[in-house]
């Protein structure tokens, strides 16, 4: 198999939620808080709307051992705030890898509404709202066997590359209803400091597919208080396999624009953003919102939403839904509010008072 590029190693390098009232656990009552989520260490979870709860549950519970925290309904008042229609409902199921505070996964359903999907193409150079949700394994391999054993496909063979000495193996599957998992493995040598890599580990990085990667970077940079990892183009040398389907005639002319944002050291709550320059796509930013299908947004803690939406405003992104007060477990009573990004990523405020 042949090595991959550079630039499909420096994905493995950054390796909407639903305002709801929970049903199980009960309630939380007043003025107690269960979890508080820290701020300034990049997004909490990731909100992935779904047709049924099932295929994607049952994949991330039976391959990976992800335990189903909690379920519940869809708060209407945060359906409101979306703009849906008097009627609608919905329910949620919050996921998470066991004992992670971090990397949770809500899968929600939209009930009573017309839906599609936000990223109904194939082409990966297609842009708008997230594309993948990127996880470790023990074998990439076996994660894949796992997808295709379900009727799924992928993106790409497993492909293995030299990451700075690192060599690494990645393979992106297709989940259903237009969801994506980026899956990296440690060929040699053995990975260090991950404890949960029985089938695949809690998501520590989302990738995004973009028009305008320097309009991203400012809505997250200057707006949010991200900052870089890693940023810049790259174009292989010799035409090689990549891990995201390029064609291999075009991996050496079409540099890959890329830049990996964290909002503090370490691997947890990062975003990737990334454009084919040269491969416009089609752009399916106005389809990334409620109730489409796919993977809507994540959800980021701030120490003051007042200050934050200040700060968006000065980039001139304003509120898509809210502001305004919610109960959502397991958080308890919090000021909420949504943003997009110019592509489309929604990126929900979450402030524990």
């Amino acid at each position: 198999m042949r090595l991959v590029s550079l630039m499909s190693a420096l994905a493995v390098a950054c390796l909407l939620s639903a305002c709801s009232e929970a049903q199980s656990p009960p309630a939380i009552p007043d003025g107690e808080t269960v979890f508080t989520a820290e701020t300034g260490r990049g997004w909490q979870e990731a909100v992935v709307s779904v047709r049924a709860f099932e295929p994607t549950r049952d994949f991330m519970v039976e391959v990976a051992g992800y335990e189903v925290r909690e379920t519940g309904a869809l708060d209407p008042a945060w359906l409101s705030a979306w703009g849906l229609p008097e009627g609608a409902s919905g329910a949620y199921e919050l996921l998470a890898s066991p004992g992670k505070s971090v990397g949770w996964v809500r899968l929600v359903r939209f009930d009573g509404v017309a839906q599609q999907l936000v990223r109904p193409g194939a082409q990966v150079w297609d842009q708008g709202g997230l594309f993948s949700l990127m996880v470790r394994a023990e074998e990439a391999s076996e994660v894949m066997d796992a997808a295709h054993a379900r009727g799924w496909s992928v993106f790409n063979q497993p492909q293995i590359f030299d990451f700075g000495g690192l060599i690494i193996k990645n393979v992106v599957v297709r989940l259903p209803d237009g969801v994506n998992l980026a899956v990296y493995s440690r060929v040699d040598p053995p990975i260090e400091g991950w404890d949960d890599l029985a089938g695949f580990s809690y998501p520590f990085n989302t990738m995004a597919m973009v028009h305008d990667i320097e309009a991203e970077r400012v809505f997250f940079e200057q707006g949010l208080g991200f900052s870089p990892f890693w940023a810049g183009d790259y174009i292989d040398p010799v035409e090689v396999d990549t891990n995201h389907g390029l064609p291999d005639n075009l991996s050496d002319d079409i540099p890959r624009r890329t830049a990996i944002l964290q909002q503090r050291p370490g691997e947890d709550g990062r975003i990737e953003l990334m454009q084919f320059v040269g491969l416009s796509g089609q752009d399916f930013s106005d389809r990334a919102r409620p109730p489409n299908l796919g993977i809507l947004g994540v959800r980021l803690p701030v120490e003051d939403l007042d200050a934050a939406l200040a700060q968006l405003a000065e980039v001139g992104a304003e509120p898509a839904a809210g502001p305004g007060e919610r109960r959502l477990s397991p958080y308890g009573e919090i000021r909420w509010a949504a943003v997009r990004s110019p592509s489309g990523i929604i990126v929900e405020l979450m402030e524990q008072p």
